[in-house]
């Protein structure tokens, strides 16, 4: 996109009207119970992000990323099994982190703006005009096309090493006879030169044998497993259903039936 009034056509926005768009009331922020900062646009500003959003969903992404549509988590942890090691880490702060020049950069180098149309629309993507926004819509595509260089050296690098890599959003894991400590020593200096950081808590290596822990899963041998925390959960929703009436019973039968399709979608379940 080169132009101005084709940036307009293509957003259905007037750019007289920016600095409206970009009023600060045109988000609402909150703390949730993870004590995460949420910046969710709402008005106008939640429209034209949804308009955005539903472009950038429409452009195929590369094999290794499991969070799109028509595949899910559980697909993502599928990837992983048989009795090689495992590797994982994840990117700390991934949507906060990911910067208005960042998505600047990536309108112009990858998807070849002009420099002004790639002014505009980084602002209109990024909380403050600073960074992508923790709950919006295009916050994901975005974030991932930002960092895709960064991305495409580190699957390239699980190739040239007889790995196989996923991207699951932010968690990152690799799985082959040469998943070792060393190689993700590797994929966290690739993640360092890109500007980003990844969370010493979520780093992991599992030998061959072990019982690994992959996106809300647990890979035992050549099964996906529901952990027992999820198992846990269930019977306890059970167990409220009981002593519970009128709305929340309906809310509780509600959040069980998410619970058990989640725990279908495994490979044995205890349901």
């Amino acid at each position: 996109m080169k132009g101005l009034g084709r940036l307009e056509e293509i957003l259905q926005i007037e750019l007289s009207m920016l600095d409206r768009l970009l009023a600060p009331e045109n988000y609402r922020v909150w703390t949730n119970e993870k004590n995460r900062e949420i910046q969710q646009p709402i008005k106008w500003l939640a429209q034209v992000h949804k308009r955005i959003g539903n472009l950038f969903s429409k452009i195929e992404l590369p094999d290794y990323v499991y969070s799109q549509k028509g595949r899910s988590y559980v697909d993502n942890a599928r990837q992983h099994i048989g009795e090689f090691p495992l590797i994982k880490t994840d990117i700390s702060k991934f949507y906060p982190s990911t910067t208005r020049q960042m998505v600047w950069s990536m309108f112009v180098h990858q998807f070849k703006c002009a420099n002004d149309v790639a002014d505009i629309l980084a602002d209109i993507c990024c909380f403050k005009q600073a960074h992508l926004p923790t709950g919006s819509s295009l916050s994901g595509r975005l974030a991932f096309f930002s960092a895709q260089p960064m991305f495409e050296k580190i699957n390239k690098n699980a190739i040239d090493s007889e790995n196989k890599m996923t991207l699951y959003v932010d968690d990152i894991t690799l799985s082959g006879p040469n998943a070792t400590k060393k190689k993700i020593s590797e994929i966290r200096q690739i993640v360092r030169e890109h500007g980003l950081k990844t969370k010493s808590s979520k780093t992991k290596t599992y030998p061959a044998e072990a019982v690994k822990s992959v996106t809300g899963t647990v890979i035992v041998g050549n099964e996906v497993k529901l952990p027992n925390s999820r198992h846990k959960k269930i019977a306890e929703t059970r167990q409220a259903i009981q002593h519970a009436s009128g709305p929340e019973k309906i809310k509780l039968m509600r959040s069980l039936k998410g619970r058990i399709q989640e725990a279908m979608q495994m490979d044995v379940v205890r349901i």
